[in-house]
């Protein structure tokens, strides 16, 4: 279990890529190609921690509050894209924005209630960030990072992008999340099998979050199941799902 302390060790020793591959053995999943790029950028990488320690924790605490401020100054007022994250080249980056809304939106949904005054900033920021992530979606629906040199590798951009927020209500508002799941629906035979992976656990998740009843999506052939029990559905499809990425692996 990716623990409090370790996080706080990889951040003091800057070590991203090391802190990266022990939120994947948690439980993100997170493509090596994406990893790569997220562990370029300090926002990056305590964007998705930051998500690792709202959930260990029953508030702010120290860490916590020194992972948004950190955040918080990695955020952009200049540029194309007011209010995104940049990457090492000084350009907008959609997937760091979108790990930079993803700590910060958790931070405010588990522990808002107990930032006191703290919240309004944070609040602003990650509102900034959504609206970037808008600015930075194409007509298509998907996204598309300065490192994605094709179809494929838009697909997994977007993908991980929707893995990561498309169960949130504000940003499948202000992000279209209708039409970003569509499109990745529509290019099912395109994406890589780590791009299947994402989008299939998307799905999930806005199922749950939305109350679907289970019939509704079936991303991999199998049984009928019910989703009385939300974990048990998730764990079952996930279970599925990580068979057909294996079987596409050694295909």
């Amino acid at each position: 279990m990716l623990s409090i302390q370790t996080i706080d060790r990889a951040l003091e020793a800057k070590d991203f890529d090391r802190l990266l591959q022990d939120l994947g053995r948690n439980g993100l999943v997170m493509p090596l190609p994406l990893r790569v790029q997220l562990a370029e950028s300090a926002a990056g990488a305590r964007g998705l921690a930051l998500r690792r320690v709202v959930e260990l924790t029953y508030g702010p605490t120290a860490l916590s509050r020194s992972m948004v401020a950190s955040l918080l100054r990695a955020q952009s007022d200049q540029g194309p894209v007011q209010g995104a994250v940049l990457d090492a080249a000084g350009r907008p980056s959609c997937l760091l924005t979108a790990a930079f809304a993803s700590g910060l939106g958790r931070t405010l949904r588990d522990h808002g209630d107990r930032l006191g005054e703290d919240s309004a900033p944070i609040a602003s920021a990650y509102e900034r960030a959504l609206a970037a992530l808008s600015a930075m979606q194409r007509d298509d629906g998907l996204f598309a990072g300065h490192q994605d040199y094709g179809l494929r590798d838009r697909l997994l951009t977007s993908a991980f992008i929707a893995y990561l927020l498309l169960d949130v209500p504000d940003f499948a508002e202000v992000c279209r999340g209708h039409a970003l799941l569509s499109a990745l629906e529509d290019h099912l035979d395109d994406c890589d099998p780590h791009a299947e992976q994402l989008i299939n656990m998307s799905r999930l998740a806005r199922l749950v979050k939305t109350s679907v009843p289970a019939r509704a999506i079936a991303p991999v052939p199998g049984p009928t199941l019910v989703a009385s029990d939300s974990h048990a559905f998730i764990d079952a499809q996930t279970m599925r799902i990580k068979q057909r990425t294996a079987m596409l692996h050694s295909a």
